[in-house]
């Protein structure tokens, strides 16, 4: 336990390893989810790691797409205006919004196209924190990311993207929420949670 969490918190201090083991570890979290074959919609997909995992593990076919080019794989890519996903309706058959919500300009709107797009189901990676220190936490850093990466708008406030999963999870069939690592972090914790849609 005490040399998982050191690797853990090791891997916070190196961005690079950070962002491979994070996509890894959020890739083994959808075993069960996602099968060869199944078409998946990366929305706000960064680097396009944990596509390339998907695909890479699972034989997936992954597309990417976010308000900037930001890939360091060789996903196909489109770029949208974080709000409006420009494909036609139930295009995929998942959708991921891994710690995207956060950052997004229009959280319900942006959960509502996702519902829009996708036949089987809505896979959400999320920071919940409850506490105020996580709740500030969690805030400084939107607001450094959205000014490091020149984002083209304002993030919302905190509590819609909470508002924009509550929504989501009135078109939900089920819902599931798997606790996620680093788990020794407790006042800034992250859940998978899995919308399986009615359709």
């Amino acid at each position: 336990m005490f040399r998982r969490r050191l690797s853990e918190a090791q891997h916070v201090m190196q961005p690079a390893a950070r962002l491979h083991e994070q996509a890894r570890e959020k890739a083994r979290a959808l075993k069960g989810y996602v099968a060869e074959g199944d078409s998946v919609l990366d929305v706000g997909c960064g680097t396009g790691l944990l596509s390339v995992y998907l695909r890479d593990m699972y034989g997936v076919a992954p597309k990417g797409i976010d308000v900037r080019d930001f890939r360091k794989t060789d996903i196909p890519f489109t770029e949208f205006d974080g709000t409006s996903i420009p494909f036609p309706d139930n295009s995929f058959d998942h959708v991921i919004l891994s710690e995207v919500l956060h950052h997004s300009q229009d959280p319900v709107r942006l959960t509502a196209e996702c519902e829009r797009v996708a036949r089987r189901r809505i896979l959400v990676f999320e920071d919940m924190p409850e506490g105020l220190v996580g709740k500030l936490a969690l805030q400084a850093q939107v607001r450094a990311f959205a000014h490091h990466h020149r984002y083209p708008f304002r993030p919302a406030r905190l509590d819609e993207y909470r508002q924009a999963l509550a929504w989501l999870a009135t078109k939900a069939v089920s819902v599931q929420r798997i606790p996620q690592p680093p788990q020794w972090l407790t006042v800034y914790p992250r859940v998978l949670i899995v919308y399986d849609l009615t359709r």
